[in-house]
């Protein structure tokens, strides 16, 4: 999935292939991604080659994890997508579900080589607050080259039961808002029901004019543009407890915004999920 591809791509999964089973304080490992071109989730696993088109990896110190495990929003944390498909000795430690220790600042059999092989892009933050009213998290995608491209900033304002982001372009041009819909006059989530596969129930924070907040269109105008996390399947959500989230691009989006939605993906289980993971 390189940069030009990106830029074709109307829809894809973005999926953790890291097994989040008794992770909690210093056994909290790095989480890895795994990323395909599909509209739904039907638990397939992670680490059949064949389902996978590309991978991020994340790079995040010991100390950070180990933080994280209360407030994950809060760590300094590196995401690093690659265009190729994650590496066989990355997905021997990916598996464990013993409480083991992952000291390094890089995933388990991660090699030099591979950390900078096929980079496209990075997805980074400093250490912030989580979801709250100060020094709120967010994430700036750059290139290869270091330069922003994106940035995903969490929003707060006097609705603080709906979550909210907003997404700007490499020149600090606010492109969209990202919003569930709500009810109860704006101040509670509403979720839909009744899918098919991983869309069984779920919130969808749907990709927005940043000026009236009105619904941008996606996959050649058949639905509205998302990020929505999926129902993974009773291993995943249960056992392995990894997550994943279905993605429609904006018709009109350039492959820098594509890439910074892949990046609002991760921000948002980083802020809302990554907590309900722990233990």
């Amino acid at each position: 999935m390189t940069m030009d591809r990106v830029g074709e791509t109307k829809q894809i999964i973005v999926a953790q292939s890291t097994s989040q089973c008794c992770r909690a304080g210093c056994c909290q490992p790095s989480i890895n991604w795994v990323l395909r071109e599909a509209d739904n989730y039907h638990g397939w696993n992670p680490h059949e080659e064949y389902e996978q088109q590309a991978w991020i990896h994340e790079e995040s110190t010991l100390c950070m994890r180990c933080n994280s495990c209360w407030a994950p929003g809060c760590r300094e944390v590196k995401y690093v997508q690659h265009s190729s498909t994650i590496p066989d000795s990355v997905v021997s430690g990916e598996d464990f579900h013993w409480c083991t220790v992952q000291r390094d600042l890089l995933p388990k059999g991660l090699t030099e080589e591979d950390r900078n092989k096929d980079v496209i892009a990075t997805h980074e933050k400093t250490q912030t607050c989580t979801a709250c009213c100060c020094y709120e998290p967010y994430l700036e995608t750059k290139d290869t080259s270091g330069k922003v491209i994106g940035k995903t900033q969490y929003v707060c304002d006097w609705c603080i039961f709906v979550p909210k982001f907003d997404i700007f372009d490499g020149s600090g041009t606010k492109k969209y808002r990202l919003r569930p819909d709500t009810c109860i006059g704006g101040c509670c989530v509403m979720c839909r029901c009744g899918g098919q596969a991983g869309k069984c129930c779920r919130v969808p924070f749907i990709v927005r004019d940043p000026t009236d907040f009105t619904p941008i269109k996606g996959n050649s105008g058949n639905e509205n543009a998302q990020v929505t996390e999926l129902w993974s399947g009773l291993k995943n959500e249960f056992c392995t407890l990894r997550n994943a989230y279905h993605l429609v691009f904006p018709d009109d989006a350039t492959p820098e915004d594509r890439l910074t939605l892949i990046g609002s993906s991760i921000l948002i289980d980083v802020i809302y999920a990554e907590k309900n993971d722990d233990g």
